[in-house]
């Protein structure tokens, strides 16, 4: 999933190097050898163990590109009586999502983050089967997520459809790709929302959203950049600020030095302040091990953060080295 503070990526380990092993390879560039040789950046709609649990279907135009992805969520969960979202019955959970940035929010090939965010992560899977496991009441019952880096913000679109509250957010040149799908998949369920200098307001693609709107069941798409104020701003922003922020925040494959540099550390400073705002959120981290990621780096540094109960590892020995991490906050 992709990640805000990209302008803090190391620049200084050379371009290629940052670059997923993928892309090396589509380029023939020498992967460098380490102690695991099965390390890769396979997205879910390779062979691995993740479609073992669900299938994705991906959508090529003339020439070969992908322009999307389909899949059914194998969910056995059932709906709140009172959630107020239209959807198909749990056996029908099938989203079709558009992996199409917009002209103008291309980037080059180098650019891997933004490639990132078109992409559907095992870590996310993993998370989003950890939490039904572990958090569907809380679901079905409206809970609040917000998901940091969303990238296509599948986690996130999974815990709206049985039942919860949603905030997606990553940076601001893959906003109009994930607009476009939340309101193709949500659209009686979506918010806007949009700021200018002196005002803010929320808006409904065909309606602006009344109080009685924003009391039901939804679904926000947010720019953040990772800082205390961008958090702040984003509460402010989406209606969350005199809610105290959320009950859970989540983000998946976040980490990864190679390809975001040292960014863990406004990470860390994003979901410190969470559990400022709100000490009883819990923070569920999902991650795929890789060769020298820096997690061990970041886990450190959020263990000694101020407002940091404790980080418990909730998964691991994954046959995909996806590990994940709940953090919770401390009352000060």
């Amino acid at each position: 999933m992709t990640i805000m503070g990209k302008d803090n990526i190391n620049d200084s380990a050379g371009v290629v190097e940052n670059l997923p092993f993928s892309f090396q390879e589509d380029l023939n560039i020498s992967r460098p050898a380490h102690d695991d040789e099965e390390d890769d950046f396979d997205s879910v709609g390779s062979e691995n163990s993740c479609e073992e649990y669900i299938q994705f279907e991906s959508h090529r135009d003339d020439n070969a590109l992908e322009v999307g992805i389909s899949f059914t969520w194998p969910s056995s969960s059932s709906l709140s009586s009172s959630s107020s979202l239209s959807l198909p019955s749990s056996a029908d959970k099938k989203f079709t999502l558009s992996t199409l940035l917009e002209p103008d929010d291309l980037a080059p090939i180098f650019a891997g983050a933004q490639w990132a965010g078109t992409r559907v992560w095992d870590a996310a899977i993993r998370a989003m089967q950890y939490l039904e496991s572990n958090h569907s009441e809380e679901m079905k019952q409206g809970g609040s997520l917000c998901e940091l880096g969303c990238g296509l913000g599948v986690p996130g679109m999974i815990y709206h459809m049985l039942g919860g509250n949603v905030v997606l957010t990553d940076q601001e040149c893959i906003m109009s790709q994930l607009k476009k799908n939340c309101i193709e998949t949500f659209p009686e369920t979506f918010i806007e929302t949009t700021t200018t200098t002196t005002t803010t307001t929320i808006s409904h693609p065909s309606k602006l959203a009344s109080t009685t709107a924003l009391s039901k069941n939804t679904i926000i798409t947010h720019p953040l950049t990772w800082s205390r104020k961008g958090y702040h701003e984003l509460l402010t922003r989406t209606g969350y600020k005199d809610k105290k922020g959320f009950d859970i925040v989540l983000n998946c494959d976040c980490v990864y030095e190679p390809l975001y540099g040292k960014s863990w550390n406004l990470l860390v400073e994003v979901i410190d302040e969470c559990l400022k705002v709100n000490p009883q959120c819990i923070v569920l981290t999902s991650v795929e091990r890789r060769y020298a990621d820096g997690i061990e780096h970041f886990i450190q540094k959020m263990e000694n953060s101020q407002h940091v109960q404790s980080v418990e590892k909730v998964r691991e020995k994954d046959p995909r080295n996806i590990e994940i991490y709940l953090t919770r906050g401390k009352f000060i």
